[in-house]
């Protein structure tokens, strides 16, 4: 082989090698952008999910704030508003023609999630019918309550007296 012949030879394994090694290259550099795209791909899906999420919850709480609003208005926002509550008993109690004295107002903390609750304890007579029923009316007031004691005593064939131990909860945001 001549000497021209050697050289465009080599020339040409030079210009193929360094075209294997730019075809090489950017077959890595297509590889690693498709990573990266896909890996935005998913990052963007991911946060169109959050979007999407936070929208429903949005909408989702704009469409129940009057079930929330109702539900709240079962609780004791707070240890002041016992006093509504003791004035809404106590307001019952004629209505239901009962004698009624209240006897005790504590706040207790429960185990149970640390809820706080307010216990009262009441002391009622009347005849035996609007004992019974004003205890009724005392169980389906509309607050989260629980009636821990009831008893009941004839004081006479006509007069009849209760106590009852009632706690009633009080929301605590701060927790």
């Amino acid at each position: 082989m001549s000497k021209s012949t050697k050289n465009i030879v080599l020339i040409s394994i030079i210009i193929f090698v360094a075209s294997a090694v730019s075809l090489g290259v950017m077959a890595y550099q297509v590889k690693e952008q498709g990573n990266q795209l896909s890996s935005h791909v998913a990052t963007l899906q991911a946060e169109s999910a959050q979007v999407e999420s936070y929208n429903k919850l949005k909408k989702i709480s704009e469409e129940t704030t009057e079930d929330r609003d109702l539900l709240q208005s079962y609780f004791l926002e707070k240890e002041s508003n016992s006093i509504d509550f003791l004035n809404l008993v106590e307001s019952l109690a004629p209505q239901a023609g009962v004698q009624l004295d209240t006897e005790g107002l504590d706040v207790l903390e429960t185990g149970e999630n640390g809820a706080k609750w307010i216990e009262v304890s009441f002391v009622f007579s009347a005849s035996r019918e609007r004992v019974q029923n004003f205890i009724k009316v005392l169980e389906t007031l509309p607050y989260v309550l629980r009636l821990t004691s009831v008893e009941m005593d004839g004081m006479s064939a006509s007069e009849w007296e209760a106590r009852v131990t009632m706690q009633v909860q009080i929301l605590d945001y701060d927790k």
